[in-house]
């Protein structure tokens, strides 16, 4: 089931709060801000995630501007969650604002679509990951955390790896190449934690 049915198939379903209970990561949980024009879409994705542990998701906008103004105020989150097409604003213009207030916060956009180039731009605008709002919730909240963990490079050795085509196109590949891809990634992303662990250059 995809992310977004899953989201609007629960709605009006009280779920049993599991936060910290799956995650295994300790007490601290992963701050996160959704912008998006979509209000149900927004607070049903909320608890998802939450229901997921290790996150708490403090705050939505319904626009840049409104994320702006409360980034200007301080306290920045861990984490963006940015729509790109949200009525007369497009978040991937936000991105570079956003990352100017708050360089240690991670932009991920999630959207439904993208338009040719959106997540070569948005990668290059300083976004850390490019996300669909088809992806299920536990992949969504993986990405979050790969992107806590490695910034940037989290989403773009994923997108190399798993040989995803961009997301503008409806040609994948094959699901055998893929999951060897995928494999790797998950090699270099065990390499990278060693060496981020061992290297004195970071103590």
């Amino acid at each position: 089931m995809s992310g977004y049915n899953e989201i609007l198939e629960r709605a009006g379903n009280s779920s049993t709060r599991l936060a910290g209970l799956l995650s295994g990561r300790g007490s601290h949980s992963t701050r996160i801000w959704m912008v998006d024009d979509n209000a149900a879409f927004r607070a049903l994705l909320a608890e998802l995630l939450d229901d997921e542990g290790g996150f708490e998701c403090e705050r939505q906008f319904s626009s840049p501007p409104e994320v702006l103004e409360a980034l200007s105020r301080g306290n920045a989150p861990d984490i963006i969650l940015l729509d790109v097409e949200m009525g007369e604003h497009n978040g991937l213009d936000a991105i570079r604002s956003i990352k100017a207030r708050a360089p240690e916060t991670h932009v991920l956009m999630l959207t439904t679509f993208a338009g040719r180039g959106g997540r070569e731009r948005a990668f290059r605008e300083g976004a850390s990951d490019f996300m669909l709002k088809t992806w299920s919730i536990p992949e969504i909240a993986a990405h979050i955390r790969q992107a806590m963990e490695f910034g940037s490079v989290a989403g773009l050795m994923t997108a190399y790896f798993s040989g995803e085509e961009p997301v503008e196109r409806t040609v994948r590949p094959k699901i055998a190449e893929m999951n060897v891809r995928t494999s790797e990634a998950a090699g270099w992303f065990a390499f990278l934690r060693g060496w981020l662990r061992f290297s004195p250059s970071l103590k």
